[in-house]
């Protein structure tokens, strides 16, 4: 039985992720198990709408499990996320399937090969310490003969197949070439396969109409009432509470937090008595040498206290989001031999957990994130979508 696993943030959910789940189907899926970041997103941004009516959306339109990728895992560098989300698929799947915008399994297997060698690693290193752009260098070195130009869902894809290998991991990789916006295009365009940046872009700005046609009805309904309920999240909403927080802070306390070595935090703090905003800080902070996602992850991870240790290790838990009875039937299997815990009730999780503490500080942001605020133990009282 082939059961097909997809790592997601659905941030929001649309029709190019409908396509992925017909090409599983294609492809012989009989189930389909989501690994979904949970409250906040590989680029280090808290998610549009919480994680379960993006869950919900998913199993709606076309997924028969969906569980969650948790923070800090959700919101790490490239090579974390991916490490993460393919352990936990691994207790469910003998498939994994992605997009990407070259389409090639085979050119990304190679990539994936070129970023393990030592050599490539060295360069990688002597060439940033130079002041060269790192993600321009890294895509640049991975394309190795230059025949193929690598883009962002490749650099996953790629780590998704070196996580498979270093896990030694009997997983099938398939990958869908990516057809419609770029992926970070802001403005929607005439393809019905939008950016998710462009249609968080139109919500922010008020006109959640636009967004219509570039997603399935099913989802649609659901963040339509979740938008005008006031759940949709903004960080600037944090604006001041941000900047509190780090001149507050002395960089020596976030020496072991994840992300922010080498200067980072200090450069965070420093910068916070300079800037009035949030959105100064960010453009203060934009440098040569570290991305804006990167630079988010390490004030996100100095706010929710992530230490290195925690991201090297692996989720202790997940979350059940979401199951339909396909779902649950391989939920069933799954949890007589899993090696690793599955909650189905968030007050249920290990609460002595480094994990749990982690995720309860990010839901005390994420709450408070949202257009209508709410308490900070809002979601321990969740519970998964069941169909």
């Amino acid at each position: 039985m082939s059961n097909f696993g997809i790592v997601c943030e659905f941030n929001p959910l649309h029709n190019g992720h409908v396509r992925l789940f017909g090409e599983a189907r294609e492809l012989g899926a009989e189930r389909i198990v989501c690994v979904m970041s949970g409250n906040a997103v590989q680029r280090g941004e808290l998610a549009v709408f919480d994680k379960y009516k993006r869950a919900e959306a998913a199993l709606r339109c076309g997924a028969d499990l969906v569980i969650e990728l948790p923070f800090p895992w959700s919101s790490a560098s490239a090579e974390y996320f991916s490490r993460a989300a393919v352990s936990l698929l691994s207790h469910f799947c003998t498939d994994i399937l992605f997009g990407s915008e070259c389409g090639d399994v085979e050119a990304l297997k190679s990539a994936a090969e070129r970023a393990n060698d030592e050599k490539f690693r060295e360069e990688f290193r002597r060439r940033t310490e130079s002041g060269e752009r790192a993600a321009k260098i890294y895509f640049e070195m991975l394309s190795g003969d230059g025949n193929i130009e690598f883009s962002s869902n490749d650099l996953l894809g790629i780590e998704y197949i070196r996580a498979i290998a270093a896990q030694d991991l009997h997983i099938n990789i398939h990958t869908v070439k990516r057809e419609g916006a770029d992926y970070n295009d802001t403005e929607l365009g005439t393809s019905s396969c939008p950016s998710a940046t462009a249609l968080r872009t139109v919500w922010q700005d008020g006109s959640f109409e636009k967004s219509e046609r570039y997603m399935p009805r099913e989802a649609y309904e659901i963040f339509e009432r979740a938008y005008f309920d006031g759940e949709m999240t903004d960080i600037y909403q944090l604006s001041r509470a941000i900047l509190a927080y780090f001149r507050l802070q002395s960089p020596e306390t976030l020496e072991n937090i994840a992300e922010a070595q080498g200067g980072i935090a200090n450069r965070i703090c420093a910068l916070s008595h300079e800037s009035a905003s949030l959105e100064e800080l960010m453009e203060r902070l934009s440098t040569k040498r570290y991305t804006d996602a990167k630079l988010r992850r390490a004030m996100l991870f100095c706010m929710c206290s992530v230490s290195r240790e925690l991201l090297e290790s692996m989720p202790e838990y997940t979350t059940l989001l979401a199951a339909n009875a396909k779902g649950r039937e391989l939920l069933s299997l799954a949890r007589k031999d899993c090696g690793v815990k599955i909650v189905t009730k968030p007050a249920d999780a290990p609460t002595k957990s480094e994990q749990y503490a982690t995720s309860q500080r990010l839901d005390a942001i994420f709450t408070l994130a949202k257009m209508q605020t709410a308490e900070s133990s809002e979601y321990l009282k969740k519970s998964a979508f069941i169909e």
